[in-house]
């Protein structure tokens, strides 16, 4: 169910596209509900639907007991409580793309009403859950705080989203700013990406004239809030808003940086990579699992007020070891980090469970 264009979604067709190559049918729904249209899945069929009616219609037809074959419905915990009332039959595999805590807020379908409520992880309909087999987290972190606040899922697996990476470096056309380092973010403009850290940091007098900072993404609640912040330190920040064609953006910066310490995956650290952009992240969330500090990019601690700062002038007074990081974020990214890699981490999971019955699993 998409209700902002993001990492997420992207994740979601990417996975399609590529799981169609190795299964004999994926069929993808995509509930428009505030969110962008559906794009290009390859091989596998979408149905764009726009309302919980059309849902319900198209799940329950998708997964028809007259096709005769095993049906695997790949949910999320938005709408895993529906999918398992309305198709008690498939095999539901929900997939969590938050590092989840005992206070969050989680926006779910009512399974009842078709209404998108809001509860935290305790208070998931656990009584319908017990039917499913395995959950996935999209990161160790996000798995790892799903076994942890969430006890009733009987099995949590980690497995990391997958990425589209360039065949080849789209050229690096570094914008001619005078500035000695171009840094970019990719977020919607919302709190929890604490995007206002990032601000302070480009505000510091030792930064301001020496750098520039980036945002790509959706405006989100949080968007007047930090334009007047930016305003009020006269801090170095553009906000430049959803582009179609990120990864060939990116590719003109020398640093990507984030702030967020909830973070589920971190998709934009692999857009960047793939394009040869070294990530300084903070140690947190799923940040760190994506950057090997001092190879493929630097972390800092997020409780540290100064250290976000100083990493931003090591990097200021010495570009070097930025392409040099660089190169290494893209091969790892090209190793670890793509659809395919994703794709097949799904089909094993779906094997290695295929002969163990709902009841026992």
């Amino acid at each position: 169910m998409t209700t902002a264009r993001g990492g997420a979604e992207d994740s979601v067709i990417e996975l399609a596209t590529n799981l169609a190559r190795l299964v004999p049918a994926v069929e993808v729904i995509w509930w428009r509900r505030d969110g962008p249209p559906a794009s290009d899945a390859g091989n596998a069929q979408v149905h764009e639907v726009a309302s919980w009616s059309e849902y319900q219609h198209t799940l329950t037809r998708a997964c028809s007991v007259e096709r005769d074959r095993q049906m695997v419905v790949i949910s999320s915990h938005r709408t895993v409580a529906a999918d398992v009332t309305l198709v008690p039959h498939a095999r539901v595999i929900p997939v969590v793309r938050h590092v989840v805590d005992a206070e969050q807020t989680l926006r779910v379908i009512d399974p009842a009403s078709g209404d998108l409520v809001e509860r935290t992880i305790a208070n998931l309909p656990w009584e319908l859950l017990v039917t499913v087999p395995v959950w996935v987290g999209i990161s160790h972190a996000s798995a790892t705080a799903l076994r942890h606040h969430a006890p009733r899922a009987r099995h949590v697996v980690a497995i990391p989203n997958g990425v589209r990476i360039p065949a080849v470096v789209p050229a690096r056309a570094r914008p001619k700013t005078g500035r000695l380092l171009l840094l970019a973010t990719v977020a919607r403009t919302v709190p929890w990406k604490r995007l206002d850290t990032l601000v302070h940091a480009v505000a510091d007098p030792r930064l301001r004239i020496a750098t520039q900072l980036d945002v790509f993404g959706e405006p989100g609640s949080h968007q007047p809030d930090l334009e007047r912040l930016v305003a009020e330190l006269d801090a170095p920040v553009r906000f430049l808003g959803h582009v179609d064609d990120l990864p060939h953006q990116l590719a003109g910066y020398d640093l990507l940086v984030t702030a967020a310490v909830q973070e589920g995956f971190g998709r934009g650290v692999i857009d960047a990579a793939g394009v040869g952009v070294p990530a300084l992240v903070p140690t947190a969330g799923a940040s760190p699992e994506l950057v090997i500090d001092g190879l493929t990019g630097r972390v800092y601690d997020p409780d540290k007020p100064a250290a976000l700062v100083e990493a931003l002038l090591e990097a200021a007074l010495d570009r070097a070891p930025l392409v040099r990081m660089g190169r290494s974020a893209r091969a790892l990214a090209d190793a670890w980090y793509t659809p395919g890699r994703c794709a097949a981490q799904y089909l094993e999971l779906l094997l290695d469970r295929q002969a163990t019955p709902l009841a026992a699993a």
